[in-house]
């Protein structure tokens, strides 16, 4: 009598196997969906899973597989780089995904403060999103419990993705964990169209079928009795039947094997316990030893640890497999389950388990392994982690730790730094101990360590000066608590006269200064420091510092001097720095400012090539600047482009920074405002009802949620709250900050007339920007002929307004100047062409979707007796193919032709999000589920050849 090794894990799961082969039936056809599986320890999740992704493969699925451990949650991204690793199909491009991902967030870019975790987990996206154009794919990640938070934001957004995609999203999640990364996955899957599995205890008729699978003959009704008490738990019932077998428990009786006499503790730990003690002497050493490696490990690396050659571990590995103990996944192997790992790990004596973690990191050291590996094994070392080779390999990778993890980081880095060895740079320890409680959002110690290391007195100068900008960084980041911004400026002033230190140093940190004097308002001292930085990397060859102080020269000629065609020029010569993929986050922040310049200058086509190399660039950087995606918003709302302004705030969105979230609710709720949507506009400007700029710079973000504010004041027919939401434009100190305070001269001017306050009227029409009076820019010329012609009732001045605003895709602002051309026509006897104009401004409102403005301008004109018809604006449709907008047009004829998201991307200069975003309205407006559908429908339309 013994048990079967085939055991039927998923005896009595038809339903469950049903539910998901009609998920990946639905997939084939384009519309992939998203799946949890949930159930306690041991009832079958895996099994299930694996069962599915067996199915997937024979249909043609590529399946990518993994799973979170409690081990390496400290490693964003973990469980999504081990996957595309180990993918079973298109193996050299995952690889090559997998190899980039690696590379992305171990590289160091000198001086870059960014995160590289989001651009990388952008990349992952990606990856999946290519994957999909060749064909469906099954993506499995088991224990997503023990996910980190990137990885679980990157699930969720997958599986939001998924329906428009031949992708399924699968995971298992064990149940009672509620809180965590993972409750938010669960809320988001129950919101949207996700299915979540539920596994229940097996029913009596399963159990019994699962043990007759499992046995040499029927269970009899007293075996069954026993069995019941396992509760319906599969594992648990496949390691009590194997414990009974072992122990020679079962006997043959009249109604098939039964119980022998004797007690047997059927608890689910002391069955595994028990199992385990009847495994080999030597087995169980190799597995204790393994256990510490984690609950996978390579065949390799145990090999290493454990001091045995492969061939003698092949036939201990055998019998492992022989008792399913270990099961083979992909290029591992793995512990049946948690539980049993568990086990192995609980039975090494808590003294002796920091002295094997600590090895065992060596160990995988010397061998190459991921430093994710040796990390997170001097990690559980505890006090074993802090001898001198422990030290020693921490102060060799602080920089890789810091970039990979911060969190994981900051631990190893304390534990080095308390040893204080002298065979380790001490203060060189602490420095990047600074970095990463920066990066881990704990900017208050980081400041206090930074403090720390500057009252040391044997500190070298080069060192200060380290401490000194990495200490101004931590106080930017409080700069929301007062004196934030000062208080980084005055340190890092203050720096610059360290004595001793080297020029390259000198050079950072004048560039520094230049940026902390320049936003806590000392524009002077902030124009000198740049011009040192200059001076000083020039000579010492510090490009890094160059190139900085050359941004910080470029944003102050724009804001402070006002000298647009200074700032372009000097923008050219800092691009010239950042040849070569050299320096790319500043190549960024400078491409960011060509844009706005750009625009200013009504050079729009050199405006869209500076926002292609921002996409460029960013594909190469280690995360998304919500500076660069503002500047893009703000660009299309200017010319018009309001949906795919909105599509590149859904970037923003994302960004939990209060300057980026001002930004993007202010001009949501500005679009929302014009477009007469009360609901949303209502929403964003209460989700901002405390927010008040106090410091001038803070009106650099908040200059869209001051408009928006305005017009929903007008709209509710308070045009005295309406113009003072605009005032604060008139401070120069608030205006000097704002990309073009031009923007909202015409407005107050007619507020102020509106409101008979006609001294205000005169203020706006006589503000004029910094800079050059000659050669000012059309627009600013024009926008001064505007306000003009409101104070001095010159209607030919306005017409000429509109006619400039039109010719440089300004089509908000041309509206506006026509609507005031037409009430003043009107007010002068001349209603033929009032009426003409009236509807030149309805129509090109109508093409915005500003239905708000059609009324304020239709009710401002039969104030004067001039009425339009009885035919209202037409409203732009909201479903159907006739909704779809031109950009949504373009990316529905390139998703017909079978493009990726990626590539429609690269094609049209946006961002991979944005045409995410773009494909889901789309699918909304027209009632698909899948791509396939869009593409059936485009060539019904005939748009599968040519343009859409």
């Amino acid at each position: 009598m013994g048990i079967s090794r085939s055991a039927a894990t998923l005896v009595g799961r038809a339903a469950e196997s049903a539910q998901l082969g009609a998920v990946l039936s639905t997939a084939l056809t384009g519309s992939g969906r998203a799946v949890v599986v949930c159930g306690e320890a041991g009832i079958g999740k895996s099994a299930l899973l694996t069962a599915c992704a067996d199915q997937a493969e024979r249909a043609g699925f590529t399946v990518l597989r993994g799973s979170a451990s409690e081990i390496e949650q400290q490693f964003p991204l973990w469980p999504f780089l081990e996957l595309l690793r180990t993918g079973n199909s298109s193996v050299g491009r995952l690889r090559q995904e997998y190899r980039a991902a690696v590379a992305a967030l171990r590289q160091h870019s000198a001086g870059a403060m960014a995160d590289p975790v989001p651009a990388v987990a952008e990349r992952l996206f990606q990856a999946v999103e290519r994957q999909c154009a060749d064909g469906p794919v099954l993506l499995v990640l088991d224990d997503l419990q023990w996910a980190d938070e990137m990885s679980a934001a990157l699930w969720t957004r997958l599986a939001r993705q998924a329906k428009q995609l031949p992708l399924v999203m699968a995971a298992a999640v064990r149940s009672g964990a509620g809180e965590g990364e993972v409750s938010a996955v669960l809320r988001g899957l129950e919101r949207g169209s996700g299915l979540t599995i539920r596994l229940g205890p097996l029913s009596d008729q399963a159990v019994m079928a699962l043990a007759d699978n499992q046995l040499t003959g029927p269970a009899a009704p007293s075996l069954l009795r026993e069995l019941s008490r396992a509760g319906g738990n599969p594992l648990h019932l496949t390691e009590l039947l194997a414990l009974l077998r072992e122990n020679g428990a079962l006997a043959t009786g009249p109604h098939g094997l039964e119980v022998g006499p004797g007690r047997h503790d059927l608890s689910l730990g002391a069955t595994i316990t028990d199992r385990i003690q009847h495994l080999s002497a030597e087995l169980r050493e190799i597995l204790g030893v393994a256990a510490v490696l984690g609950p996978e490990f390579q065949l390799a690396d145990l090999s290493i640890v454990s001091g045995r050659p492969l061939i003698a571990l092949l036939p201990i590995v055998d019998e492992a497999l022989a008792a399913a103990v270990l099961v083979p996944t992909s290029e591992r192997l793995s512990f049946r389950h948690h539980l049993i790992w568990q086990a192995f790990a609980d039975g090494i004596p808590a003294a002796l388990r920091g002295v094997l973690h600590r090895q065992v990191a060596e160990a995988l050291a010397r061998t190459g392994a991921p430093l994710e590996q040796v990390a997170s094994q001097l990690l559980q070392a505890d006090d074993a982690g802090s001898d001198a080779w422990a030290v020693g390999w921490t102060a060799d990778h602080a920089r890789e730790l810091v970039d990979r993890s911060p969190t994981v980081a900051v631990g190893l880095l304390a534990r080095a730094v308390a040893v204080r060895s002298p065979a380790v740079d001490l203060t060189a320890l602490q420095l990047r101990t600074v970095e990463a409680l920066i990066a881990s959002a704990r900017s208050e110690e980081a400041e206090a360590l930074a403090r720390g290391v500057l009252t040391e007195g044997s500190i070298e100068p080069d060192d200060a000066a380290e401490a000194s900008w990495l200490l101004a960084r931590a106080l930017h980041s409080q700069a929301l608590s007062s004196g934030g911004l000062h208080d980084a400026a005055e340190v890092v002033t203050a720096a610059t006269r360290i004595d001793g230190m080297s020029e390259r140093c000198s050079a950072r940190l004048l560039a520094e200064s230049a940026f902390h004097l320049f936003w806590s308002d000392r524009p002077v001292e902030a124009i000198e420091a740049a011009a040192q930085a200059v001076i000083s990397g020039e000579r010492s060859g510090e490009s890094f510092a160059l190139a900085y102080a050359r941004w910080m020269q470029v944003v102050m000629a724009r804001v402070h001097d006002g000298n647009l065609a200074a700032a372009l020029e000097l923008s050219t010569r800092g691009l010239a720095l950042c040849v070569d993929g050299t320096h790319p986050r500043i190549e960024r922040l400078i491409r960011t400012q060509r844009v706005v310049i750009t625009g200013a200058l009504d050079r729009l086509v050199e405006a869209e090539q500076e926002i292609a190399e921002i996409r460029r660039v960013g594909d190469r950087l280690a995360a998304p600047d919500p500076g660069a995606t503002a500047a893009i918003a703000a660009h299309r709302f200017r010319t018009g482009q309001w949906d795919d302004a909105l599509f590149e705030l859904d970037r923003l969105n994302e960004n939990v920074h209060e300057h980026a979230a001002v930004l993007s609710r202010g001009l949501t709720a500005l679009v929302a405002a014009h477009r007469d949507d009360r609901a949303t506009c209502e929403a964003q400007l209460h989700l901002m009802r405390d927010h008040r700029p106090e410091a001038p710079a803070g009106h650099a973000a908040a200059q869209w949620l001051l408009m928006a504010r305005s017009v929903a004041a007008e709209r509710s027919g308070l045009a005295g709250q309406a113009l003072a939401a605009l005032r604060p434009v008139l401070d120069p100190k608030i205006a000097a900050v704002l990309e073009d305070p031009c923007d909202w001269l015409p407005i107050i001017v007619r507020l102020a007339l509106a409101t008979g306050d006609r001294a205000t009227a005169e203020a706006a029409a006589a503000v004029r920007p910094p800079g050059p009076t000659e050669p000012s820019t059309a627009y600013r010329h024009h926008t001064a002929l505007h306000c003009a012609g409101l104070l001095a009732g010159d209607s030919a001045a306005l017409v000429a307004a509109a006619d400039y605003y039109a010719s440089s895709s300004r089509p908000l602002r041309q509206a506006n100047a026509l609507e005031d051309a037409a009430e003043l026509l009107a007010s002068q006897g001349s209603p033929i062409e009032a009426k003409r104009r009236l509807e030149d401004a309805v129509a090109a409102y109508t093409a915005l979707g500003a239905l708000w403005d059609v009324r304020r301008a239709r009710a401002r004109l039969r104030a004067r007796g001039i009425r339009q018809g009885a035919r209202g604006p037409r409203v732009r449709a909201t479903s159907g193919w006739a909704s779809l907008t031109s950009t949504e047009l373009r990316v529905a004829h390139l998703v017909a032709v079978g493009r990726s998201n990626p590539e429609i991307a690269a094609e049209l200069l946006l961002s991979a999000r944005t045409v995410q975003s773009h494909v889901s309205h789309i699918l909304a407006k027209l009632s698909f589920r899948s791509r396939v559908e869009i593409a059936g429908e485009a060539a019904r339309r005939g748009l599968t050849e040519g343009g859409g």
